[in-house]
């Protein structure tokens, strides 16, 4: 047999035992690891591979039949230990961090699993050639695993990655076997799959800009690959879309998919033909738009139709239209901002004071009346104390550049806020007097751990208002809590909208709403939403 070097990590000492010799030693291994543990049997796992992947002592179709075993109990553990990290805000702590990193590492040596497997192939092994495609399959899974690990937490991946992955798919296209049909109980919805699904599924995930994305739409992508990626094409000739433009592979090139309007044919180059996917995401975009159930359109059941249309909508224009390039980038004259987080901190800097109840006389602390008592006012020093019990405070971030209402902001290296996509914040610029609103719409963690997150701003001033269900049968308080209102610019045909806490609203439902100082409070119906982000949902109303 060949002498096969491993890459990702060194060899064991020599002194170290297998924990495992065959298919047979390595099911009765599995039944005995402690899958109530998981980080526990995570890491056995992830030191077995890291043996056997560097043991020339396994006969060829043992290693594959162990490996397939170990896949099915990896995909599970995976499965359980991504709460730990998936989610989170960013940066992550050392423990999630450390969930993460043993992940990574575990699906880095079960691509190397599979890569010793096709050492034994291109040994000829006579039992080995039957498995070729499947081989490659799991081998491009693994890599667009990778990929998506790194994707979870907002960092960049290895772009060499890339190359691996098209160097699979070369593979598969000398071989003919881009289109055989492979068992996958793990990656596919059916139970089946081939190296093209898998191929695909990795290059249009990664168009999906996960950046730009929460975990649970990250899943919803996951989830519209598995079920149409089928209907997607790779040809040599160039497949147009409406807007003339084509969606290609430079198969030798550290990069993914991209779209163009002069790529040519080339031998090295793929073109993704999207005719298909894109007449059946048009078509649920329009039977979602009627309100149909997405469960009936074989979408993930646990989304609203109107959510499921807006994550459709996105992927219809990245995949199949190709967004728009980036507006013009200009360097701010300012180089700083100042933030705030959530609704409760901004609401405060916006209010200047404490958010009490309205029209409810707010009982004065001891400590007041004393001050009251003794100097004739409350004293800055009690007034400081009893604002330093909610820890509302700002931060100040460097500005790299803006374009079209959009910042990208460098998160300061000693900050203690975490950063996620779809979170609230107030901002400030230079000189400004006002705290506008953003949304956290990407993240990028840079090399040496600078985090960059770009902000969109949300239009017009913000107004802080006290807000509360107006329907007696959903509402679970009579207290009102922070939100904001957002004035109508009837200029850009921006109609008046609310800012209110996740779940507060519900379409068709009535909305309490105080201005201070305004009298009564006054009863609004939510029209339609507008955006639900990861802390509030954005609302029209009748």
């Amino acid at each position: 047999m060949a002498t096969y070097t491993a890459t990702n990590q060194f060899p064991p000492p020599k002194s170290a035992s297998m924990f495992f010799s065959d298919a047979r030693t390595c099911k009765e291994w599995l039944k005995s690891i402690p899958m109530t543990n998981i980080a526990q049997a995570l890491q056995g796992i992830l030191d077995s591979l890291r043996m056997m992947n560097r043991s020339n002592d396994f006969i060829p179709l043992e290693r594959l039949t162990s490996m397939e075993l170990l896949r099915e109990t990896v995909a599970y553990l995976l499965g359980e230990q991504r709460a730990r990290f998936v989610g989170k805000t960013i940066p992550l702590v050392a423990s999630e961090y450390t969930a993460w990193n043993v992940s990574r590492s575990l699906v880095a040596e079960m691509e190397e699993g599979y890569r010793r497997c096709w050492v034994d192939v291109c040994n000829s092994n006579e039992h080995m050639g039957a498995h070729a495609a499947l081989i490659i399959q799991r081998t491009i899974r693994y890599l667009g695993l990778q990929m998506l690990l790194s994707g979870f937490i907002y960092r960049r991946f290895d772009t060499s990655l890339w190359m691996r992955l098209h160097s699979q798919w070369m593979e598969a296209e000398h071989r003919n076997l881009c289109d055989v049909r492979v068992k996958d109980s793990v990656g596919a919805v059916d139970g089946n799959s081939s190296v093209a699904q898998a191929y695909t599924a990795v290059v249009l995930g990664q168009l999906a800009n996960i950046h730009e994305l929460s975990a649970r739409q990250i899943d919803f992508v996951d989830a519209v690959m598995k079920r149409f990626g089928q209907k997607v094409s790779i040809v040599r000739e160039t497949a147009a879309n409406a807007q003339g433009l084509t969606l290609g592979v430079d198969l030798l090139a550290n990069t993914g998919g991209s779209f163009s309007a002069s790529a040519a044919p080339a031998e090295h180059v793929r073109f993704i033909d999207m005719t298909d996917i894109s007449r059946s995401i048009r078509r649920r975009i329009k039977k979602l738009n009627d309100g149909e159930d997405p469960a009936s359109m074989d979408l993930p059941g646990d989304w609203k139709p109107i959510d499921a249309r807006d994550q459709l909508l996105r992927l219809h224009l990245l995949w199949c239209e190709g967004r728009p390039p980036r507006g013009a980038i200009t360097v701010p004259h300012e180089k700083e901002a100042i933030l705030s987080f959530g609704i409760g901190e901004t609401h405060f800097l916006l209010s200047g004071d404490l958010f009490d109840q309205p029209d409810v006389k707010r009982e004065m602390s001891r400590q007041e009346t004393n001050d009251i008592a003794m100097f004739g006012k409350v004293s800055e020093a009690t007034t400081r104390a009893k604002y330093a019990e909610f820890n509302y405070g700002t931060e100040t971030w460097g500005m790299i550049d803006e374009s079209r209402g959009a910042f990208r902001l460098l998160r300061p290296a000693n900050s203690p806020r975490g950063v996620a996509i779809g979170k609230l914040v107030g901002m400030k610029i230079g000189k400004e007097s006002v705290f506008y609103l953003g949304v956290i719409r990407e993240i990028v963690e840079e090399p040496e751990n600078n985090i960059v997150v770009t902000v969109s701003m949300l239009p017009g001033k913000p107004d802080p208002v006290a807000v509360r269900s107006g329907d007696l049968r959903s509402r679970g308080s009579l207290t009102y809590v922070q939100g904001f209102r957002l004035p109508p610019m009837d200029a850009l045909k921006i109609p008046e909208t609310l800012i209110v806490p996740s779940g507060l609203a519900q379409r068709g439902r009535g909305i309490d709403v105080f201005h201070h100082g305004h009298g009564n409070p006054k009863q609004v119906t939510l029209y339609d939403f507008v955006e639900r982000g990861l802390d509030f949902d954005r609302v029209t109303l009748l």
